[in-house]
């Protein structure tokens, strides 16, 4: 019998270790899989060009994907030397999606100019091109700024 398993020593090391790697796979696709991969695109500080970024967000977030995505693009880039689309403090009042028009409306906040955020128009600009990259079912946003309609955005 010690002949045998000194025999079979390698080959059992080689079988622990596939066996280990298998499932450490598994356990990363299963965690990875809660999110799912987003684009975002920010204004550059430096140059007029666009920073773009991707992010995995959770898939359970409480106020749900389209909420989360554009939460996440009003806090702004990850990146250092980005403008913020709008004003710093700019949030979703209401945001909901009913046959394949978004109804979103922002806060006044996004109203006062400050230097570190893009322009108004670009940002809206930037919010509709940012939307549907990634929501390929919206075909129309309809924009509100403090429950005040502003603009039809379509693509």
């Amino acid at each position: 019998m010690k002949e045998f398993i000194k025999k079979n020593l390698p080959l059992f090391i080689v079988s622990v270790v596939l066996l280990l790697v298998l499932l450490s796979s598994l356990t990363i696709y299963f965690v990875k899989n809660n999110s799912k991969s987003y684009v975002f695109i920010f204004p550059s500080a430096d140059n007029g060009s666009y920073v773009v970024e991707r992010r995995n967000l959770s898939n359970d977030s409480a106020q749900g994907e389209l909420n989360y995505y554009i939460d996440e693009l009003l806090l702004g880039s990850s990146v250092e030397r980005t403008k913020l689309i709008f004003t710093s403090g700019t949030k979703v009042n209401s945001c909901f999606l009913r046959d394949d028009v978004l109804y979103l409306d922002i806060s006044e906040d996004l109203l006062s100019i400050d230097e570190t955020s893009y322009p108004i128009e670009n940002g809206i600009k930037l919010l509709k091109e940012n939307i549907f990259k990634n929501f390929i079912n919206i075909d129309k946003v309809e924009l509100f700024i403090g429950k005040r309609f502003v603009a039809s955005l379509e693509k």
